[in-house]
């Protein structure tokens, strides 16, 4: 990192001629948007006779505060109208004025202004349009942001504090945190506008660093806004020095030593906003008690830009810790530069930071009477008091805040991460106090057991596993007790439940309650908010290692044992336990969300007369949304909203959930095959406890869950920034590898084939756009549309349901050769987008039709998506071809010289396949639908392959494996109705037999020609695997690939139950060879 290579005496040398921008293009910016500004006033933000009157426009930003950066900045222009009179008013007619504010965008830049160009990036702000303005040498830019507002300050004077119904009417909006931050932009500004200049250096310096950070590989979409620096520099500024001249080595220092201590920060001012109105202070006070790190914007108090919950600070706390014996941190003896010292700010040697946040002393308990790890909020301000706790061992529940959504359905994406931590997780301090209970109570069962008790395990603890709430529920506690008593599954009855009875009789307990015992094998009782159940067991696992997998035998036992589904479930807590355990924190923060609005369901579920049927149980959501994680994300770090959205989707096709795990039983075993095999033929939905392959915990009525998944999945908790649906993770409700191999059939009809009303309407809207193409391309010119062909896998009739691929290849006059295939593409692809864009404007379309943004002069992009399928498109690629064969007859064989020329022309395989496009459709459209199946079949895992796989080389392009499916097909037999599992296993066989595949066909080309036949000698004289592409000899679709990998897949999934029959037999493949 350059920063750290400089010296500490040379830093303000860097600052100046490293981060400060080019006043050039500083003042060109500045002229363009004044020029902006007044294009808006003049048309008051929209066109028409009745736009709304401009009030002000406020300049914001990085730009607006003076803390841009050299390079890259940006700027926001809020713009007040007069037709919002409130925050409600904003919110409901944003997206009209902000598609107006475009259209006039677009029309001020009709004149460029000189040496700027302007960008239109992805929109991935709601509330906002961005536009990018970059110099001619591409050297600096500057991301605009055009913000609509209310005008709630009105015409205040700068530096006079706002009146307190300014908040109190923002927090009776409604409003989630930062919502509406825009409105405040001028206190914003003028809060670091009025700083020393050397303090924004000090910022720039920061940024810088926090920059150079996020190149290291760091996503900048998981760590704190920058903003946040911001502010925590002037908060390290404020307290440790507060001069206008100072070193900044120093404060630099100061500022990374925060960084490192954020487990501890709270940060706040009360220059706009403090406790004197009841509702703003009662507010505060719960702002304040989130957690660390925490800083209050000075402007708009809802916004936690520290959000603790959020922002991944620990890796920002990474690289402060690892940087500080770098030059710029050495004074000129070589000694470390210390940090300022002051009331908030880290002390030498200590841990923690100083001048905590006080308590009044009617509020002081033994536990924190010494000091809160919070920091001051500003020399000489008072602090709030923090609310006296509550009852010893009640959790920690947020106070109810007037004005806050907390309605799951209400709140934004971008805020889930911070319900979950606010109102799902209980305090620490109640998981301390709910594990000193347990660890008394197992104490007390080890020393009063009337059987000896041989092991007692902790299991399906909340809060051990980091699903415990902090809403009324408390937590769940099972401990399951295993005695000398039980030594097989049919001794442990009643009898043990009765004598567990008898454990608590006479013991001083703390203060438990015994609710109606519906559970005959167990014991329940409550401590406080903690519901306990005492299971006596048979030791089945003994002192099973973690992550080892039980003896085969254990399982065999079981189900000798004659017993019931689930009825042992508990002797194999342990498992259930540790399946859970070691999955990420976000995962089970998920799990509390999926929790929590399956508990909602399920209160409105009760109070429904007559008596509902039972819903599944919860923990059957917890291990759906395992599933759904491990299928569609396996990473630490995820969206929530999409992870929810996933599971939501899973339960509302709840009638073809197939899930199981076999991590502790496997199909290797015979008996536990023909069990699974049994288990696979009952009804969906089909949940299998990971722990016991007796209990299908999808058992319950999942209709209310599906009503209610597919009503909250239109809310506000799924909506992106820029207004549309969030989408799920690709995750099918069951299997291929979990799948009978009977069950093929009806698992590609159920999962695989597209929604036929979905194809009909993308081959009427491509019908369309052909056409208009083909009319309106190049009016003006010698260059004419000869033909326009669909090709790719919708062409085919392969595509998988889902997310599928298309070309559309047009072919152009103007190419008289192969060669002359790449001149003039730029200008080429120009006419063609233009013309695209007009027919989205001009033509009705049945499916949404979305031209790509992407303005890559050499690469042309559409997708057509269904308006009610969201998870149902296609993408189109757009590509100029010569058009080689001509007016073709279907069927017949293209002329020999067509593929003398195609020799003679490419220096690249498959250079120039888009040509024959027709010939690569016509190859398989022609095939039996069943064929056509197959290969959905094997494009299917072979995305699952790719999953797997990625990051450790390119596997075979799928087209390859389609050729190799029609083979197998081909030399199999040929016959149109086959056994659909006997078939993919033969394409299995093959592609474990790679190193021998050599497949071509002679349908199109031979070697009757001499230079063809050449050709053709030639190519199939190279190393295997060798898959000639029928249309095109050029293409070698079994070269340069990483065909191991997915040979290794290949013989995993031969084992699987898809390969295995009703019997327990493994399913043979046809007789094919791997070479013609």
């Amino acid at each position: 990192m350059d920063l750290y290579r400089t010296p500490a005496s040379a830093l303000d040398r860097f600052v100046a001629t490293r981060l400060q921008p080019r006043k050039e293009f500083t003042e060109t910016a500045r002229r363009a948007l004044g020029a902006l500004a007044a294009a808006l006033r003049e048309r008051g933000g929209r066109p028409g006779a009745a736009a709304p009157r401009v009030l002000k426009i406020v300049k914001g930003g990085s730009s607006g505060r003076g803390t841009a950066l050299k390079g890259g900045c940006d700027s926001e222009l809020v713009i007040f109208l007069d037709c919002f009179k409130s925050y409600m008013d904003q919110r409901a007619r944003r997206a009209e004025i902000l598609s107006e504010m475009w259209a006039l965008l677009e029309s001020w830049w009709q004149n460029p202004v000189p040496g700027l160009s302007l960008k239109f990036p992805q929109q991935s702000v709601p509330g906002a349009l961005q536009f990018r303005l970059t110099s001619i040498d591409l050297e600096d830019w500057m991301d605009v942001s055009l913000v609509p507002a209310f005008d709630v300050l009105g015409q205040a004077g700068s530096r006079v504090k706002p009146k307190p119904q300014v908040y109190s009417t923002l927090l009776n909006s409604g409003c989630q945190g930062g919502e509406h931050a825009a409105c405040f932009t001028e206190l914003r500004r003028d809060f670091v506008n009025i700083r020393p200049a050397k303090l924004k250096n000090l910022i720039l310096l920061v940024k810088h660093w926090y920059h150079q950070v996020c190149l290291q590989g760091l996503w900048e979409e998981t760590l704190p806004p920058v903003y946040a620096l911001e502010l925590l520099t002037i908060f390290a500024w404020e307290q440790g020095c507060k001069k206008d001249a100072f070193s900044l080595a120093e404060g630099l220092r100061t500022v990374l030593d925060l960084i490192q201590q954020h487990q501890h920060l709270c940060v706040f001012w009360t220059v706009n906003y403090g406790f004197e109105d009841p509702a703003v202070g009662q507010f505060l006070q719960w702002q304040l008690e989130r957690p660390r790190p925490v800083i209050l914007d000075p402007a708009d108090p809802t916004w936690d830009l520290g959000n603790g919950a959020a922002w991944h600070w620990d890796l920002l706390a990474q690289e402060a810790a690892s940087c500080c014996d770098h030059p710029c941190f050495l004074n000129g003896m070589g000694d470390p530069v210390q940090p300022w010292q002051g009331p908030g700010l880290p002390r030498a040697r200590c841990s923690g930071l100083g001048h905590p946040i006080q308590l009044n002393p009617n509020q002081k308990t033994p536990e924190n009477s010494k000091s809160l790890d919070a920091v001051s909020p500003r020399a000489g301000s008072k602090a709030p008091s923090c609310p006296a706790p509550g009852p010893a061992g009640a959790a920690s529940v947020a106070p109810s805040v007037p004005g806050m959504a907390l309605d799951l359905s209400q709140i934004p994406t971008k805020e889930l991460d911070r319900f979950i931590q606010d109102h799902l997780k209980p305090s620490p301090r109640f998981q301390e106090q709910v594990k000193k209970a347990i660890d008394i109570i197992l104490r007390r069962l080890r020393e009063n057991c009337v059987h000896k008790v041989s092991r007692v395990s902790k299991v399906r603890v909340s809060v051990g596993k980091g699903r415990s709430y902090s809403n009324g529920h408390g937590c769940d506690v099972e401990l399951v007790i295993s005695s000398t008593a039980s030594r097989d599954h049919k001794d442990q009855g009643p009898r043990h439940a009765s004598a567990a009875k008898s454990w608590w009789q006479g013991r001083p307990w703390p203060e438990p309650s015994f609710p109606e015992q519906n559970v005959p094998e167990a014991l329940q009782f409550q401590l406080r908010w903690t519901d306990v159940s005492l299971l006596p067991a048979f030791d089945a696992l003994g002192q099973l290692s973690s992550g080892t997998k039980p003896n085969p035998q254990v399982y065999s036992r079981l189900l000798s044992s004659g017993c019931q589904e689930g009825e042992h479930k508990a002797c194999f807590a342990e498992l259930r336990r540790n399946f859970v355990n070691i999955r990420p924190a976000k995962l089970k923060n998920l799990i509390l969300l999926v929790k929590h609005w399956y508990r909602q369901v399920a209160a409105q579920n009760k109070r429904k007369r007559p008596a509902p049927a039972s819903l599944p149980p919860a923990y059957a959501l917890e291990l759906l949304t395992i599933f759904a994680w491990e299928q569609g994300c396996g990473k630490d770090c995820f969206d929530m909203a999409q992870g929810f959205r996933t599971v939501l989707g899973l339960v509302q096709q709840h009638q073809q959930l197939c899930v199981y795990w076999t991590v502790n039983y496997s199909t290797e075993d015979p008996a536990m095959r023909m069990h699974l095999l049994g288990q696979l033929r009952k009804p969906r939905p089909l949940v299998l406890d990971p722990a016991d392959p007796t209990w299908n915990v999808g058992q319950g009525s999942w209709e209310l869950l599906a009503q209610k998944a597919a009503v909250l999945g239109m809310q506000a908790c799924f909506l992106s920034r820029d207004g549309t649906s969030m989408p799920p993770w690709d995750v099918m409700p069951a299997l291929l590898y979990q799948t009978p191999a009977g069950d093929l059939d009806k698992f590609i009809s159920e999962f695989l084939q597209p929604n036929r009303q979905f194809l009909a309407q993308v081959n009427k809207a491509v019908d369309t756009i052909c056409s208009f193409l083909k009319e309106n391309c190049f009016r003006n010119s010698p260059i004419k549309v000869i033909k326009v062909v669909k090709g790719g896998s919708s062409a085919k009739g392969t595509a998988l349901r889902g997310r599928s691929d298309a070309d559309l290849v047009v072919f152009l006059s103007c190419f008289s050769q192969f060669t002359e295939q790449g001149n003039k593409r730029a200008e080429i692809i120009s006419e063609i987008r233009a013309q695209l864009e007009a027919c989205q404007r001009e033509q009705q379309f049945e499916v949404k039709f979305e031209v790509s943004k992407w303005e890559n002069p050499r690469v042309l992009s559409f997708s057509l998506t269904s308006q009610t399928m969201l998870d149902q498109s296609v993408d189109f690629d757009v590509l100029p071809a010569f058009d080689a064969l001509g007016q073709l007859v279907s069927g017949s064989r293209p002329s020999s010289q067509v593929y003398v020329n195609l020799i003679h022309s490419y220096s690249n395989a498959g250079e120039y396949s888009t040509c024959f496009t027709e010939l690569q459709r016509d190859f398989i459209i022609s095939r039996p639908t069943k064929l056509k199946s197959l290969i959905r079949l094997v494009k299917h895992w072979y995305q699952q392959c790719h999953k797997i796989s990625k990051g450790r080389g390119s596997l075979p392009p799928k087209h390859g494996l389609e050729l190799l499916t029609v083979y197998a097909w081909e030399q199999g037999g040929k016959d149109p109705q086959f056994n659909m599992a006997e078939g993919f296993r033969t394409v299995l066989e093959l592609v474990t037999q790679y190193r021998q595949l050599c497949i071509y066909w002679t349908i199109n080309y031979n070697t009757k020609d001499k230079t063809v036949g050449d050709f053709l000698k030639q190519q199939l004289q190279k190393p295997r695997p060798i898959i000639l592409d029928p249309a095109d000899p050029t293409g070698n679709l079994g070269h340069s690939a990483r065909w191991d990998l997915l040979a290794k897949e290949a013989a995993a999934c031969m084992s699987a139950l898809c390969c295995v029959g009703r019997n327990g037999i493994p399913i043979q493949p046809w007789p094919v060879k791997a070479a013609v």
